[in-house]
């Protein structure tokens, strides 16, 4: 009898981790031994011997933020929208960051994050920049994964320059060879607050649409849901979106610092 229930509860132990196992979220990324992000633009890496930059946007930080969460580094894979499925079908990608949820398959899940941004001007202090239509004609100047701020410009009838990291086309600003740069929202106060911004913390009125960024998954992977879910409601009670977007812009202030060996040309 003792025997019986030896062998029972040995039973109910391995029937309870099989089934813990089952539902680790990421399995597949934890038997890799990575975790590979899908986002929808990598800079070209820079050529030997170049600076390295900040990227632009949150995408790369949000992925080693989940990353250090999960145990696991990080592999980022330039995907669209449209590529999420197939990349999440094969397992060449555990999730995929992307613009919206619209036109999704029924395989594939959206997480909200919370987090949404629109462009927003940067311009120097003593122009009489101050509305979009005031934009036609003028350069204006974003990072070339910036998808949103280029269609923005073409729509105002700017000359639009793309540069390959954000801290280009912020240079670019600053010593006069570009009326307008183009950066989120979001990152654009915490990038005000440093004195050395003052005199560029014009911008214009608020337009275009606000975009949020959401995470794709597997539809049938509920354990991986469920904590993802939960991590953006911590990651929104904790204020990590915001403490990512001070990050970001103290690096890219940083950036430009570097950059320019001498105050901007204009003085």
């Amino acid at each position: 009898m003792i025997r019986h229930l030896r062998l029972f509860a040995l039973g109910a132990c391995l029937a309870a981790g099989a089934a813990h196992a089952q539902a680790e979220p990421f399995a597949a990324a934890r038997g890799r031994g990575e975790l590979v992000v899908g986002v929808p633009y990598l800079a070209p890496p820079p050529e030997a011997g170049a600076k390295i930059r900040t990227p632009d946007g949150l995408d790369a930080a949000a992925a080693e933020r989940l990353g250090q969460s999960l145990g696991l580094p990080v592999r980022l894979r330039q995907l669209s929208a449209e590529q999420a499925a197939a990349a999440l079908a094969t397992g060449e990608a555990d999730l995929v960051l992307a613009d919206g949820a619209a036109g999704l398959p029924a395989s594939v899940a959206a997480q909200a994050t919370g987090y949404a941004v629109r462009p927003k001007a940067v311009i120097r202090s003593d122009t009489r920049l101050r509305r979009p239509d005031d934009a036609r004609g003028r350069s204006v100047c974003m990072a070339e994964a910036a998808t949103a701020s280029r269609a923005l410009a073409q729509r105002w009838g700017a000359v639009v320059r793309t540069y390959r990291v954000p801290s280009d086309a912020l240079v670019a600003v600053r010593e006069g060879n570009c009326d307008i740069g183009l950066v989120d929202d979001a990152v654009w106060e915490p990038l005000m607050r440093f004195p050395e911004w003052k005199k560029f913390s014009s911008t214009l009125s608020a337009d275009g649409d606000r975009h949020e960024r959401v995470w794709l998954l597997r539809a049938d992977d509920s354990a991986s849901r469920g904590w993802l879910d939960q991590q953006m409601r911590d990651w929104n009670r904790a204020g990590a979106w915001k403490a990512m977007t001070v990050k970001w812009a103290r690096d890219v202030a940083f950036d430009v610092y570097l950059d320019q060996e001498v105050p901007d040309c204009h003085g």
